[in-house]
């Protein structure tokens, strides 16, 4: 038997079944939810670093973008408003097409 104690997604238990196993779930209430989410882009961002290849960089990027549309819907935002306040930083900020590295910065 595997201890995993960690959020998982939706089609996992199925998935165990179809494997044989058996899992053992419960629902998490909304702070819990919000610090597993936490946890898992934090896990992400460490597979996204640790990727060798082309496709395994796609393919943990696009679990972070599931994870931030979660987070996103967590903190009552749609898309589109994340999206504004993104193009609002962008605008105050800029972007980051430049590859400008800041070494230094003298009074």
């Amino acid at each position: 038997m595997a201890y995993y104690n960690k959020l998982v997604r939706d089609n996992i238990p199925e998935l165990l079944e179809l494997a044989g196993k058996k899992g053992t779930f419960r629902i998490l209430g909304d702070k819990e939810f919000e610090s597993e989410l936490k946890k898992k882009l934090a896990e992400g961002v460490k597979e996204y670093r640790e990727a060798v290849s082309e496709s395994d960089a796609a393919e943990e990027l696009a679990g972070l973008f599931e994870i931030l549309i979660s987070l996103t819907k967590v903190h009552h935002l749609t898309l589109r408003e994340l999206d504004e306040i993104r193009q609002e930083k962008a605008r105050k900020h800029g972007r980051f097409h430049e590859r400008l590295f800041l070494i230094k910065v003298e009074d």
